[in-house]
């Protein structure tokens, strides 16, 4: 059977999500859905068409499959499948879509999301686990070809593509959700945020969120059919590699919105890797179980989880000084020079890759402190192995 990985080799640009084309919309008036593609220009105008025609987004039903659409799809109706075995399996192209290109297909053994079946047709999204330029496609797929899944809920992890970072992990018999968003647009960069406490167990969590402000706490709400003006509302789902947002564009300046269906990636190089490789271990990298078990007891309040990194971060932080003179001493001069350059170059590494961004919040500072905290941990092993060679 082909894996996915080799799949993608020869696939080639026909699974590429394409970032600044413009948006397409039906000719017929009958057609009444605008239909969102990534990238600054497409969010723009469907928050134009959005907010000035809110009648438009909720007539009737779509004539063709464009993948998921916020406007229309609830996160939690979507459902994962997976191909079977047999030859590999070509998209059908709706005309004006920009996500689904000739030539486009899935192998037996890929995953897709479902938005819904049309007779033997099922509309789905397929995200590259290895392609760095996003690979998502979209289109309608035969429905006979298609096998239903229901995998546990795997929440841990770092979810997103190039504008957002989503960051999942245990705590306790819970799961700490943080997210991130830079977004360009003509106007400038507008940032986004939430965070949540949801059940491990569970495979769909929907939630609020407000960001804290002014030396004020982010607050962890629940979710709200009917919420006050401003406030961030998510509907988040878990299926299998795959992770889908639903938002009320409250979750952070101008045109900011989280929805879409995500892939699970590496934190460091963004290839995609398997799930139980980004699982959150007791005990990795030497980070002790007590920094575990007050994570738990903070009760997912911003300034009790500070108050653990920052303890957590003292120790590993000494724990690196102490192994990093270690090995020190054991090199002649040239080699010892060799070694204080390198670890200035981690640590000019390490500040950058884990600095707040502008305008964050207190979820960005926090996603900062943990980002050191799990770096210095992890150089700190690194040269206890080479101490020990």
């Amino acid at each position: 059977m082909q894996t996915e990985a080799a799949f993608d080799k020869t696939r080639g640009a026909a699974s590429v999500r394409l970032i600044n084309e413009p948006m397409s919309v039906p000719a017929s008036k009958k057609d009444a859905n605008v239909k969102m593609v990534c990238g600054a220009v497409a969010r723009s105008l469907l928050l134009l068409f959005g907010l000035g025609l809110p009648t438009l987004a909720a007539a009737g039903p779509r004539p063709d499959c464009f993948g998921f659409d916020h406007l229309d799809d609830d996160p939690f109706s979507l459902e994962l499948y997976q191909v079977q075995p047999g030859d590999k399996v070509a998209f059908e192209c709706p005309e004006k879509s920009v996500l689904c290109r000739k030539g486009a297909f899935v192998v037996p053994g890929d995953q897709v999301v479902v938005s819904r079946v049309d007779g033997d047709r099922a509309c789905a999204d397929y995200l590259s686990p290895v392609d760095k330029r996003d690979g998502e496609t979209a289109g309608w797929l035969p429905l006979a070809r298609l096998t239903r899944m229901s995998p546990a809920p795997d929440w841990s992890g770092r979810w997103g593509d190039r504008e957002i970072a989503i960051v999942a992990k245990p705590q306790g018999d819970k799961i700490r959700i943080d997210a991130q968003a830079k977004l360009g647009f003509g106007h400038g960069t507008e940032y986004g945020q939430f965070a949540a406490l949801v059940e491990a167990r569970q495979s769909q969590a929907k939630f609020g969120y407000e960001a804290g402000e002014d030396g004020h706490e982010e607050k962890l709400l629940a979710y709200q059919d009917k919420a006050p003006a401003g406030v961030c509302q998510v509907k988040i789902a878990q299926l299998g590699r795959y992770l889908v947002v639903g938002d009320n564009r409250m979750c952070g300046g101008v045109n900011v919105s989280f929805s879409r269906v995500y892939r699970r990636i590496n934190e460091v190089s963004g290839k995609a890797v398997a799930p139980q490789a980004t699982a959150v271990q007791a005990g990795a990298d030497g980070l002790r179980s007590s920094y575990q078990t007050c994570l738990d007891q903070s009760g997912g309040v911003t300034s009790a989880m500070q108050d653990c990194i920052g303890a957590e971060y003292r120790y590993q932080d000494g724990r690196l000084n102490k192994v990093y003179r270690a090995v020190r001493d054991k090199l002649d001069q040239a080699k010892a020079t060799q070694l204080r350059d390198e670890q200035r170059r981690w640590i000019a590494e390490r500040d950058k890759a884990c600095a707040p961004e502008p305008d964050g919040g207190t979820a960005a500072m926090l996603s900062a402190n943990d980002c050191a905290l799990e770096r210095t941990a992890k150089r700190a092993a690194e040269l206890e192995a080479r101490l020990s060679r």
